[in-house]
């Protein structure tokens, strides 16, 4: 099956595409992953490994949040331009603020593990310009959102930001988010592309 879209999409890519993103599983399928990540945080991470998500984690989260709703708007009705564009836009939202998010938590993963040997002569974390510096235990959700009131297991910061020593294969959780809201842009683009198609030619 799955080589008989590759075949259609080679021979017609744009007009595949614009079927492809009229299908619901498309869009559930983009919901899927990005729930799988919650879960993964909230279940592997916070619960199994007891690591407590920073301000920024929770950040993260609520990008993924953004994707996860985005993909079941869509999904109500694919055909409907309204339900389209919204969804989209979320979903857009979602990844770039995602994506900047993963990529500053990486920075701060990097400056505060980089400053192992400045803890280990007895220096100071914090003082020595560290990755908890730029840590809340008060998020700021947009739209003055309190989810930290509502859900607080999944949006209340509680750990300091770059201090988690978890990898895999060499890479750190921000690393791994960055690779997944890449997947994310690769794969929105073109059903993006599709429904501009679509919504032009109407």
């Amino acid at each position: 099956m799955i080589a008989n879209l590759f075949q259609q999409f080679k021979q017609a890519p744009m007009g595949t595409l614009s079927s492809w993103e009229q299908q619901r599983p498309v869009w559930l399928v983009m919901s899927a992953a990005s729930l799988f990540l919650i879960l993964s945080a909230m279940g592997y991470f916070q619960w199994f490994l007891e690591m407590d998500p920073c301000e920024i984690c929770v950040y993260i989260r609520f990008s993924q949040c953004c994707i996860l709703f985005a993909g079941l708007i869509i999904a109500i009705n694919p055909r409907i331009s309204v339900l389209k564009l919204i969804g989209l836009a979320l979903a857009w939202y979602g990844v770039l603020q995602g994506m900047a998010w993963s990529i500053e938590l990486n920075v701060l993963h990097d400056s505060s593990h980089a400053l192992d040997d400045v803890m280990a002569s007895g220096g100071d974390l914090f003082a020595a310009g560290g990755g908890g510096g730029a840590c809340s235990t008060e998020p700021h959700f947009p739209l003055g959102l309190p989810l930290h009131e509502w859900l607080p297991y999944e949006f209340q910061p509680s750990g300091i930001c770059g201090e988690d020593d978890w990898t895999l294969l060499g890479l750190n959780m921000a690393q791994y988010c960055i690779i997944a809201y890449t997947f994310f842009i690769v794969a929105l683009a073109p059903v993006t592309a599709g429904t501009v198609k679509n919504l032009i030619s109407k």
